[in-house]
């Protein structure tokens, strides 16, 4: 078994928690409609991973929206009201200044449009200090996971460090189990990320050097 040499963290419920609860409920607030219509205009599949995968921009989509909820909006408040949903995942901020302490190479791999992804950039200078490079949006790259697209992606982009990188030397950890295995489908290690002594079991037996433990 060749060793894990890179590591790609998943954003949302992995590198920080989100509420899409919060979200329906913000943006209803602002719109004066029920949260159950801003999930239905939201969450539409076709324009929702459009927008994702950036075949769409944020004016067309948030357009969309408006046009759904048959209101007018303004886009600022909009675009607030659908942000303001993250918080740090404390737990696993050991592994990953760990990590980063050691020069370990990682990154980001992460199913996100634009502007959830420029408002984390400034929400959380912290964790993104923590990870400088190799940072994947799907809208910016236009694939996502779990298709092998966004894969030889994130692979092409981690050998920008590594040359020699093979896709059994990188790890991805990801909340959703689809993307798991598409990941471990294209050739990378990957670990479901349910918890986060789970994590450290699992990332114990891939030799992923972890950080010590609060004595108890």
């Amino acid at each position: 078994m060749q060793p894990v040499r890179f590591v790609y963290f998943d954003l949302g419920n992995v590198l920080l928690k989100f509420s899409v609860r919060r979200l329906l409920h913000q943006v209803a607030e602002l719109a004066e409609v029920p949260d159950a219509a801003v999930k239905e205009a939201f969450f539409d599949d076709r324009k929702y991973m459009a927008y994702e995968m950036g075949q769409i921009d944020g004016i067309e989509y948030f357009a969309h929206i408006c046009r759904q909820l048959g209101k007018t909006i303004p886009s600022d408040e909009l675009i607030a009201a659908a942000s303001d949903i993250f918080w740090v995942n404390d737990p696993i901020l050991p592994l990953l200044r760990h990590l980063a302490n050691l020069l370990f190479p990682r990154g980001i791999l992460s199913n996100t449009g634009p502007h959830h992804w420029m408002y984390i950039q400034t929400a959380f200078p912290k964790i993104m200090a923590l990870i400088p490079s190799h940072r994947i949006a799907s809208y910016a790259v236009h694939a996502m996971k779990p298709y092998p697209e966004i894969y030889k992606i994130a692979l092409d982009e981690a050998r920008r460090e590594i040359p020699d990188l093979t896709p059994e030397q990188v790890l991805l950890i990801d909340d959703l189990e689809e993307n798991v295995a598409g990941a471990r489908q294209f050739g990378f290690r990957a670990v479901h990320y349910t918890g986060d002594d789970a994590l450290r079991g699992e990332l114990r037996a891939l030799e992923v050097p972890l950080p010590e433990e609060n004595p108890s």
